[in-house]
């Protein structure tokens, strides 16, 4: 790692040196290489990608140094010294590119996937400083597999004490899911000059096809919405769990995870902790309008009415998966747990929301819970919520789609000569769209399977190694078996841990864009 960081500079400086003394803006070579050769790409230009790279490192880089000042504001815990390091150093890197990389530039959208890929690549090894230069319980794999854990927004964990943590890492923490809850590039992307497009490029390669393609709203402006909901959906959210009962810092954290649908939190017990039901009834609303699409949630706020969610097909689908999952936990803990109605419906309640919207929080140990119930939960961790939010999964979007395409076949075969279309949302899709869903959800299930058979070869039981391979690639968290919603992954061994982290990333940026800078055929 600490090879990577050092040599990184030195990379960037050579292209740029290279690139200003030839006055272009292709790639070149360098110390007898070439990058095409190296890199297995052509027309790319490797000192380009590494400025739009930096930004996403200069935004982790002010991350950093806001935990510093929360450390600081705390009485300069342990976490202070290792977050002030890590930001600078971040820093440094991030801007070193663009002192030598000048002028204005129009990003290809094959660039655009590379510079995705390295933005995720270089904020999960920067990103896992924090807690390495901190030391205890990380190693540099425990580090890593909590940094990416964050940015992914899934919510596994390998601390075993998590209020051992200083209150700086522990912001630090809940900071990287912030992050990667609307996606680094989202963040990074309002900040480039609206000429050119290169923001829309960044934007429409890692939002989600299927959000974009289900809205006539450019990929730019998409991404103004939603961040801006994002951060307002978080001020209304810590507010609320303030006036609920919670501290400031455990209100902001709380709120920071909630509405990026991560699930981390600042007790060993999770929300069980609190014992609240005000704070877990904020909570639930949080999670719940984290995994509506953004746009549409934006659109009611600022008409002050439901009317652009119920309208909406996928929606409307989502909440009524919620409820009706609600209810069949409800019944069943009444049923075949004994439990009392109203505490059967509390807990059925928190732990749906916090499965379907692949938060991932708890306030009971679900492995405990009858397997009719286990069962359900595994199954929510698949589809989970609407595209266009912070949540993972398969999404509810194409989930209908897939329906969709099978009712249409069926009449297809009655009636070959009928000619129909697929609408969602009363927005035609086109057929390329749906046979990418249909794609999508053949690929992410194939995943799924290879996943569990590395991890089960790995030495962990079969329970634990499917749930966990569908929990890491819906970026979900908990599992079953001994990973379940008040355990972590600490125990699981090294290669199991790196598959889960692969399965996060490959999940978060749903698939496409890896296999296209992996040159997949």
């Amino acid at each position: 790692m600490c090879t990577i960081i050092i040599l990184f500079p030195g990379v960037v400086f050579s292209e740029c040196i290279v690139q200003r003394a030839q006055h272009s803006a292709k790639i070149t070579n360098f110390a007898g290489f070439s990058a095409d050769v190296a890199l297995g790409m052509k027309n790319l230009r490797i000192e380009v990608i590494s400025k739009y790279v930096g930004f996403a490192l200069l935004l982790m880089s002010g991350f950093m140094l806001v935990s510093a000042a929360v450390s600081a504001f705390n009485g300069f815990d342990e976490g202070f010294w290792p977050l002030v390091y890590s930001g600078i150093l971040a820093g440094i890197i991030g801007v070193f590119p663009r002192i030598f990389v000048s002028g204005k530039y129009k990003l290809s959208r094959e660039e655009g996937y590379y510079i995705v890929a390295g933005a995720w690549f270089s904020c999960s090894v920067l990103g896992m400083l924090p807690y390495l230069m901190y030391g205890k319980c990380f190693t540099v794999t425990n580090a890593l597999f909590e940094t990416i854990s964050g940015l992914t927004t899934t919510g596994a964990s390998i601390l075993n004490d998590i209020e051992a943590l200083p209150k700086g890492l522990l912001f630090w923490r809940m900071s990287t899911a912030w992050i990667g809850g609307v996606g680094i590039i989202a963040l990074f992307s309002l900040l480039l000059p609206s000429s050119g497009g290169n923001g829309a490029t960044l934007t429409g390669v890692e939002m989600s096809s299927i959000a974009l393609g289900a809205t006539r709203i450019k990929p730019q402006s998409f991404a103004k919405i939603t961040v801006t909901t994002y951060i307002v959906l978080t001020l209304s959210s810590c507010f609320l769990l303030k006036i609920s009962g919670l501290s400031w810092f455990d209100a902001t954290t709380h709120a920071m995870s909630a509405c990026s649908t991560c699930g981390f939190s600042t007790k060993n017990s999770s929300i069980a902790a609190f014992d609240n039901p005000l704070v877990e009834a904020v909570l639930i609303v949080s999670m719940l309008l984290a995994s509506v699409r953004f746009v549409l949630l934006s659109n009611a706020f600022s008409s002050r009415s439901l009317k652009p969610l119920y309208r909406s097909e996928v929606t409307r689908f989502f909440f009524g998966a919620f409820i009706a999952g609600t209810i069949f936990l409800t019944l069943e803990l009444i049923r075949r747990a004994g439990m009392p109605f109203m505490q059967s419906l509390r807990l059925s309640a928190f732990q749906t929301a916090s499965i379907f919207t692949t938060t991932g929080f708890a306030t009971d140990d679900t492995t405990l819970w009858p397997a009719s119930c286990k069962f359900l939960i595994v199954m929510g961790s698949l589809v989970c919520g609407c595209s266009g939010s912070t949540s993972g999964g398969i999404k509810m979007d194409r989930a209908i789609i897939c329906i969709k395409c099978l009712r249409q076949r069926i009449k297809e075969l009655r009636s070959p000569n009928m000619v129909s279309q697929i609408k969602l949302d009363n927005i035609t899709v086109p057929t390329k769209k749906a046979n990418e869903a249909l794609i999508f959800i053949m690929c992410y299930t194939i995943i799924i399977f290879v996943g569990a058979i590395g991890i089960v070869m790995s030495g962990t039981d079969i329970t634990t190694a499917w749930t966990a391979a569908i929990a890491c690639m819906g970026n979900v968290g908990p599992g079953m078996g001994s990973i379940g919603s008040m355990d972590n992954y600490s125990h699981l061994p090294i290669i199991a841990k790196y598959i889960s982290m692969i399965l996060m990333i490959v999940g978060r940026l749903e698939i496409f864009p890896i296999l296209y800078v992996l040159r997949i055929k």
